[in-house]
């Protein structure tokens, strides 16, 4: 596909233009998975906040007739918690999620492939937080009812009757970060729906706090990601637990923390808790429980 070609098509309308669409996921390892349809054919993806871009896997691509943007015309370097890789840039004719479509939506395609010994299945696309932050005035995940809501047009309204709890966000390379901070110092972390762990910090943060020889280090998982697969162990990921952690406004007491590769998250083990709402009128991120 030339670059004319790929600008003529490219259109990322939507539909609805009001209202909301709820669809439902299954957590994976407290990642919210729901089947999307790319040009009518379906597809797993993971609702992935800490996703930059919507990346859909090349076999995937290929399998739904994504038409990719020649190399010379541009490729991007995809940053990953484990290291960076080259990915094509595809064009979706159509995306639907539930009742949601979205028209001649830009996407990366992923040339590498992870593979874990005994893992079943295709690995996962990634719808990312640009589509959602473009189009939806906020967006829900409701880890309890195991659905996602879709809003385009109103005020986010939380539930009455139900603990609230908010945190500003700033969007830094493309996703969501909030600020925590634990003993009086602070740091930027990302609202990572991708995310299978709880909250993270850097081995910066972690020497930033004094913690970088605390708790015990994690065995016996695998870390799979844009940039390449690795043991926790070579990773040198580290469990420990913090006095306390102050996040959306609330302080939790001995907080458990892993000390990982890649920037701050707060992830899915974390969230899968909570009705979580990206408000992207009001630029800030709600918990409800």
């Amino acid at each position: 596909m030339t670059r004319a070609e790929f600008e003529a098509a490219r259109s990322t309308r939507s539909a609805p233009r009001g209202g909301s669409v709820v669809v439902p996921f299954k957590l994976e390892d407290s990642t919210p998975v729901f089947a999307a349809r790319v040009n009518g054919m379906e597809v797993p993806m993971i609702l992935d906040t800490g996703a930059a871009s919507t990346m859909l896997h090349a076999a995937t691509a290929l399998r739904s007739g994504v038409r990719i943007l020649e190399s010379k015309a541009g490729v991007v370097a995809m940053q990953g918690v484990i290291g960076q890789e080259q990915a094509r840039i595809g064009l979706l004719s159509r995306l639907e999620a539930g009742g949601w479509m979205l028209e001649g939506q830009p996407c990366l395609v992923r040339m590498h492939e992870n593979r874990v010994p005994l893992e079943d299945g295709e690995p996962h696309n990634l719808l990312g937080f640009d589509v959602l932050a473009r189009h939806c005035s906020h967006v829900t995940l409701d880890y309890p009812k195991e659905q996602a809501v879709f809003a385009f047009g109103g005020l986010y309204q939380p539930q009455r009757g139900v603990h609230t709890a908010r945190a500003p966000f700033e969007t830094l390379l493309g996703a969501p970060f909030i600020r925590v901070s634990s003993g009086g110092k602070s740091w930027q972390a990302v609202v990572d729906t991708g995310s299978f762990n709880g909250v993270e910090i850097s081995q910066e943060v972690a020497e930033m706090l004094g913690v970088e020889k605390q708790g015990r280090p994690v065995e016996g998982i695998v870390l799979v990601s844009v940039g390449g697969t690795v043991t926790s162990e070579k990773a040198g990921l580290r469990t420990l637990r913090l006095a306390e952690a102050r996040l959306f406004g609330e302080t939790w007491r001995g907080a458990q923390v892993d000390i990982s590769p890649g920037p701050p998250r707060v992830g899915g083990f974390f969230l899968k808790d909570y009705r979580v709402t990206f408000d992207f009128r009001r630029r800030c991120v709600w918990l409800e429980w």
